[in-house]
């Protein structure tokens, strides 16, 4: 893991004796992304898969719809920068940190905390269902895949599922970077994410919920705990979530009638 973590000489605690000893700490960049010669997002990330984060994020925050929308993408990884050239974007960049109140209560629809989560998300239509046993065969790989968390403890990780298999795989030091990984790694492919399942390291926000709003997964599997506002987004936006999932114990959230017994 060379490009992946850094080398500390520390001192380490064992009861009342110190000693010294290296320690490996994973690594965090920021990588600026410039879309048409303006500089729109810094992201702190880890410094993998960038191609496919900077690609995820455009496509999360409405710069980009299909993938001819980018025209070129280059990325200087010495600087942590990276510049795209593409079609004018989609959504206004102004409304990317614009808040808006929503008069609904989150009783007959979602509260959205940004304006362009308002124009970009919408209710999943999908009858997609999985079984339990699925859903734990996913949460076994997570558990015995954390090769970069189990050497740091620095990383979250996250992945795609279908029909028990596991199609995409990402880690990274900032929870949203895990997702928008994620979507850009299945963009670039071409796979279409209606029918599958993301699981995931983390808690649920409702910044996490959207995330996988935008990216039209239906079912969501968690190691940790879901936010209230994220448990209202999903119900009104037809999303499973599964939290606490670990080895054989989890909590049905929200939508449990897509997971069977």
């Amino acid at each position: 893991m060379p490009n992946e973590t850094v080398t500390y000489s520390i001192l380490k605690a064992n009861g009342p004796l110190l000693e010294r000893v290296d320690d490996t700490v994973v690594r965090e960049v920021p990588l600026t992304i410039h879309y048409n010669g303006e500089e729109i997002a810094t992201l702190l990330c880890s410094p993998s898969q960038t191609e496919e984060l900077v690609y995820g994020f455009l496509l999360n925050e409405g710069f980009i719809r299909v993938l001819k929308d980018v025209f070129t993408l280059r990325h200087d990884p010495a600087d942590h920068l990276v510049w795209v050239e593409g079609e004018p974007c989609i959504l206004q960049k102004e409304l990317m940190s614009k808040r808006f109140v929503s008069a609904c209560c989150g009783k007959s629809r979602a509260s959205f905390c940004f304006a362009n989560d308002v124009l970009m998300v919408k209710p999943l239509i999908s009858s997609h269902s999985i079984s339990l046993k699925e859903v734990y065969h996913y949460v076994a790989f997570l558990q015995s895949h954390s090769r970069l968390f189990d050497t740091t403890g620095g990383v979250h990780s996250g992945g795609v599922g279908h029909q028990g298999k596991v199609l995409l795989t990402s880690y990274d030091i900032g929870r949203h970077n895990v997702f928008d990984k994620l979507s850009g790694s299945a963009f670039i492919t071409g796979l279409t994410l209606e029918n599958h399942v993301i699981f995931f390291s983390g808690r649920v926000s409702s910044e996490i919920l959207l995330k996988v709003a935008k990216m039209k997964v239906p079912i969501l599997i968690a190691r940790g705990a879901p936010t209230d506002m994220a448990l209202s987004q999903a119900a009104a936006l037809n999303i499973t979530v599964i939290g606490f999932a670990r080895e054989q114990r989890l909590n049905i959230y929200t939508c449990p009638e897509r997971i069977s017994p």
